[in-house]
């Protein structure tokens, strides 16, 4: 995201292919950058500064590799860390790597051992970190079949490579009674898996704390949602993708602590013309959106869809894992595409935006299937729409010409 990540890949490229020594920079690196940011965030107590403090722990805690899990994005972490574990994105790995330009070392090497080039670079990057063996080993990997379809063969690719134990939940796309109750039996033997793995005893207490946490969080965001609206809260581009992280992967006294900095105030756009909305996600590594979308641009990313999914959970600490069922079934991602659209227009219509931008990740059927029909339904309520193709992950595939070609001439026309 920044010169000092490249800068430090840099550094750790030279000894990539040396495991042990790889895992030494890097844990001094992310150390550092760790402690920086945290400083940041205790001198400023602001939205983003938590939340970019809170994204980067999870890495963090990725590379010392204690009492660690990989999973997806949209997995129900609050059960993990109710067992004292570490939930950890293997997307945000592979977002990690993409931050340093390492990517395309990780990339090669899952192309060597067979993985196919037109799978997502997500999932081709996380193999290859796996086959680098930078990382420790988690205790056991879990993904749910919600958003990407492949997590399944991903996930399972990973359990093998580590010689571990592979969990799947499998989410219906209906909301229905009897769903929750398939889901919530799901979660109850999870559990007693994880249980008998770990040799201890659920503490169904700790997950009602944890999940406390979450609803004050989100009580306040809630709170705070209209004058976002109104008056949304200054970000750089990359912070969204760090926002949407913190919210899924780390809901903690952390991400509260961002939440409640919102209600002394935060630092709003001043001479922004025309505002934006952001479909998917951004580029990992540095690159020209960043400069459009900059400190002295008039245009201005005032959110994106995927820090609001969780909007229609309502969350119930009296009954845990049921309102845990309730946040699978409820997520946008889960069903049709009309929930999805339900939840563009509404942030659209509430944000008051110029305009749309949906970043069409390469390899990645969820962001560019629906492009056509996501259009049409903005056109009619008037709000312009750009399809944006790129990568997310891999810096070599992508041209920046194009998207400084494209977002110019998209801008130009709202304006």
């Amino acid at each position: 995201m920044s010169k000092r990540s490249v800068a430090f890949g840099k550094l750790l490229r030279k000894y990539i292919y040396n495991p042990s020594k790889a895992r030494r920079i890097l844990k001094t690196g992310l150390s550092a950058e760790f402690l920086r940011r945290k400083t940041v965030a205790v001198l400023k107590n602001d939205f983003s500064s938590w939340m970019d403090y809170c994204a980067l722990q999870v890495v963090q805690k990725a590379i010392f590799g204690k009492n660690v899990v990989w999973v997806n994005l949209l997995f129900p972490v609050e059960i993990l860390l109710a067992f004292d574990l570490h939930p950890v994105s293997a997307e945000g790995l592979a977002g990690a790597f993409a931050s340093m330009l390492l990517e395309d070392v990780a990339i090669s090497k899952a192309e060597s051992m067979g993985i196919a080039r037109n799978m997502c670079t997500f999932h081709r990057t996380s193999l290859g970190i796996n086959l680098l063996g930078i990382f420790p080993k988690p205790l056991f990997v879990a993904t749910t079949n919600v958003l990407c379809d492949g997590n399944i063969p991903t996930f399972y690719t990973h359990s093998r490579l580590f010689n571990i134990k592979f969990f799947l939940l499998d989410i219906p796309r209906k909301e229905l009674p009897s769903n929750k109750d398939y889901v919530t039996k799901q979660l109850e033997d999870f559990i007693v898996e994880i249980e008998k793995l770990l040799n201890k005893k659920f503490d169904m207490k700790k997950l009602k704390i944890i999940l406390e946490i979450e609803k004050e969080t989100h009580d306040i965001l809630r709170e705070v949602y209209q004058k976002f609206c109104e008056e949304p809260i200054k970000m750089k581009l990359y912070q969204h993708v760090n926002i949407m992280y913190s919210l899924h992967v780390n809901p903690s006294l952390v991400t509260l602590k961002a939440a409640r900095s919102l209600l002394k105030g935060y630092p709003t756009y001043k001479n922004v013309e025309k505002r934006l909305l952001w479909l998917y996600l951004t580029p990992y590594y540095d690159n020209e959106l960043y400069e459009i979308f900059g400190e002295k641009s008039k245009f201005a990313v005032v959110t994106s869809e995927l820090e609001w999914d969780w909007l229609d959970w309502k969350i119930d600490t009296s009954r845990p894992l049921e309102t845990l069922a309730d946040k699978l079934l409820k997520n946008y991602q889960t069903g049709s595409l009309e929930r999805r659209l339900q939840l563009i227009k509404k942030l659209a219509l509430d944000f008051k935006v110029d305009g749309v931008i949906q970043f069409n990740h390469w390899g990645c059927k969820q962001s560019s299937g629906s492009v056509s029909l996501i259009k049409e339904e903005l056109g009619k309520i008037g709000i312009p729409f750009l399809s944006l193709d790129g990568d997310c992950v891999d810096h070599n595939n992508q041209s920046a010409a194009q998207y400084k070609t494209k977002v110019n001439a998209f801008l130009e026309m709202i304006s």
